[in-house]
């Protein structure tokens, strides 16, 4: 039985490793950041940190206006994506939907979207 509980727990390790380097692959590079429902979208670019592959800096455009310029680090949760400013303040909790992000901003309520 010790033999077999070892292997399971070797698998579930594993599991969860590609599980998150896959997430991580997922999260990271190129987004279109929106506000509200009519604003024009700017990007916002996530890229991870070398030592923690789940959380990284966020950059965004020059066009990102509204606040959205304030965004500086990224942080994957198991249910989506936080973004905070540089100085560590939550910004908003997005939640995952079908390939994209979308929740609100803590300051405001507005809405925000990530999309590729």
């Amino acid at each position: 039985m010790t033999r077999l509980s070892a292997l399971a727990i070797g698998a579930v390790l594993a599991f969860s490793t590609v599980a998150l380097a896959h997430a991580e692959q997922t999260v990271t590079g190129a987004w279109k950041l929106s506000i509200g429902e009519n604003d024009a979208p700017c990007t916002l670019t996530l890229a991870p940190d070398e030592t923690i592959g789940t959380a990284g800096i966020a950059t965004p455009s020059s066009d990102c206006e509204g606040g959205l310029n304030t965004i500086g680090r990224w942080k994957a949760t198991p249910t989506g994506l936080q973004l905070f400013s540089p100085s560590g303040d939550l910004v908003a909790w997005l939640k995952s939907r079908d390939g994209s992000y979308e929740g609100s901003r803590l300051s405001d309520g507005r809405k925000l979207a990530l999309n590729r």
